[in-house]
């Protein structure tokens, strides 16, 4: 038997073990909900109910793209923000130990802490709701960028400017491609923190988006629809992991597999 027969025999084992994970669960939860009552915990087929009949509804798609946007424009920042500050850290020691009291309160800062700063600073708005996501996601890409910039050897970049590459060149193919892995990672945690932190800032903060639709169903113990959305909102997590960040992995191994 091959390497390649052997790991696509893994990974269909993994789908399978995934998916009796997934019927496991749904029967585990479908037996604890017996006898409850729906407002304390609904059954899978309740929750699925009302998942159908929220989807159907045109509010929710408005509901959803309004909290995506707000969580995309807030990692944004924190991506941009988190990038530069990040490299700079790493370049210059002291620049480090001058911000590391600052990443150390951003990163022990309750998020709840952030959405009330964000209401007294910008009130009830889709702002608010960025910089809370702003400001949770950003200490996490500052730390990994420095510690991986700090984790490049420099007789490499000794080694590139032997070689005749100008600095852009080997920024480019020396530091890129080796801070790059680490910083996706850190990427991929920071998007599906954003969506929670979104969320949040939204049912605390406003009364629109899925959080606003959330704080909506639990004032009217409404808790399968609490439950649809837990489901709806991990399922988006999933997609965007997968068709954003999954990809750049892949590609990534690809061209430092080539070099």
């Amino acid at each position: 038997m091959t390497a390649s027969t052997r790991a696509e025999l893994g990974a269909a084992r993994r789908w399978w073990y995934t998916t009796a994970g997934c019927i496991v669960l749904v029967l585990a939860w479908a037996w604890v909900a017996r006898g409850q009552h729906e407002y304390v915990l609904p059954s899978p087929l309740s929750t699925f109910q009302a998942l159908s009949e929220i989807v159907a509804h045109g509010q929710f798609w408005h509901a959803l793209g309004l909290t995506v946007m707000r969580g995309g424009i807030g990692l944004g920042l924190a991506i941009a923000v988190g990038a530069l500050w990040g490299s700079a850290m790493g370049r210059w020691p002291a620049f480090e130990a001058f911000c590391q009291p600052m990443i150390q309160i951003l990163l022990a800062t309750p998020a709840v802490v952030f959405v009330i700063l964000a209401l007294v600073w910008l009130g009830s708005s889709s702002e608010a709701v960025m910089l809370v996501v702003a400001l949770v996601a950003t200490p996490l890409l500052v730390r990994t960028t420095a510690t991986a910039m700090r984790g490049i050897d420099p007789s490499l970049s000794e080694m590139g400017q032997v070689f005749g590459l100008s600095r852009s060149e080997r920024a480019w193919h020396i530091i890129v491609p080796l801070v790059l892995p680490p910083f996706l990672a850190a990427t991929t945690v920071a998007m599906g923190q954003s969506l929670r932190v979104a969320v949040m800032a939204e049912l605390l903060a406003t009364a629109s988006g899925l959080g606003g639709a959330i704080r909506l169903a639990q004032i009217n113990i409404e808790t399968p629809q609490v439950f649809a959305y837990a489901l709806i909102l991990a399922t988006l997590a999933l997609i965007i992991e997968k068709l954003s960040t999954a990809p750049l992995q892949r590609r990534l191994a690809v061209v430092r597999g080539a070099g």
